[in-house]
């Protein structure tokens, strides 16, 4: 594989790499839609009139940069757009860890190590965001879009699925108790 290949190819993983990390988040914020509610407003940055508004322009922007980030569209604005929500998030997590101390999130629904210290994870991301700024992305005609799509879907879906498995396999194992002792 030649240098240009391969920087290419280095570009399309970053870039199904964003897509996976933008839509986990959407998806498991869309299915505990409650929640995600509450943990907005636990910012105190909104009055409660606004939060379900904002968590649906939230939604609507992690499923946008999702959707450009697996299909290719917007090069250089996805990033630049990334960059500016993970910015924005990890300044009202510093904000909300400040007043409350607590240094967590709920974004990534029960991975847990997604959702410690969300400021310096969102600091990583987006210097990979800055990296895949300056990689060429290659061109995917609409078979190649669409299997990037179902990729990224899947993946995601499997991955919390997994997570969710292993996290009630700990919470099991760690409430039963042999009633005779071996």
């Amino acid at each position: 594989m030649g240098d240009y290949k391969m920087i290419q190819w280095s570009g399309y993983v970053l870039d199904m790499t964003m897509s996976v990390l933008f839509f986990m988040p959407f998806y498991i914020k869309a299915i505990r839609f409650r929640n995600f509610r509450i943990e907005l407003y636990s910012y105190g940055i909104l009055p409660r009139s606004l939060v379900s508004i904002a968590a649906l322009v939230v939604l609507s922007v992690e499923f946008l940069l999702f959707l450009s980030f697996a299909i290719g569209l917007f090069g250089g604005w996805r990033e630049l757009a990334a960059i500016v929500l993970l910015a924005a998030f990890a300044f009202f997590s510093w904000r909300k860890t400040k007043l409350t101390g607590v240094d967590a999130c709920a974004c990534y629904g029960e991975i847990a190590f997604l959702n410690r210290s969300p400021v310096y994870r969102n600091i990583i991301l987006i210097g990979l965001l800055v990296v895949d700024l300056l990689l060429p992305t290659p061109e995917q005609d609409g078979y190649g879009q669409i299997n990037s799509l179902l990729f990224v879907m899947a993946l995601s879906i499997s991955i919390g699925l997994l997570q969710s498995a292993w996290t009630k396999r700990k919470r099991r194992r760690h409430h039963e108790h042999p009633a005779v002792p071996m």
